[in-house]
């Protein structure tokens, strides 16, 4: 599960990406436009920034937008900045728990963490974007061209 601050990240980006066709846009407009608090989403921007994932320029033609081709971002890199993909420290029972002494839960959390982050290390922005459909083994399935005629 993504935190509020992962699925921010995810919004702005997508949002970027969709709305905005490579225009620099104001942190305080794409707030506005996602419903999001403007400096909470500042913050955001700014690490999206560091990570590389989108560019940032000042002044009056400033803002935001995308740094990478969709086809290329991973949602597993857009949240990297704000999540930790490594297994929980806390067992789901309560109690001391790790690979050398598993509870009766710890190897069920660790294949849905894995298969979790898989699904996010295989679905791309540009999936995203298309609405390209997961396979039931959870991975992306490319969209189809139309067949013309």
């Amino acid at each position: 599960m993504l935190s509020q601050t992962g699925v921010y990240a995810v919004q702005a980006v997508l949002h970027l990406a969709m709305r905005h066709d490579g225009m620099r846009v104001p942190a305080r407009r794409v707030a506005s436009e996602l419903g999001i608090p403007a400096t909470y989403l500042a913050k955001v921007l700014q690490r999206l920034s560091r990570a590389r994932i989108v560019e940032s320029a000042r002044g009056a033609h400033g803002g935001y937008r995308l740094a990478v081709a969709p086809e290329h971002l991973t949602v597993a890199a857009m949240v990297a900045p704000f999540e930790v993909f490594a297994a929980r420290e806390t067992c789901l029972l309560g109690g001391p728990c790790d690979i050398a002494h598993p509870c009766s839960a710890h190897e069920r959390r660790a294949a849905w963490n894995a298969a979790a982050l898989k699904i996010l290390e295989q679905t791309t922005l540009a999936d995203l974007m298309t609405g390209a459909p997961l396979d039931p083994l959870g991975s992306v399935s490319p969209s189809l061209p139309e067949n013309p005629r």
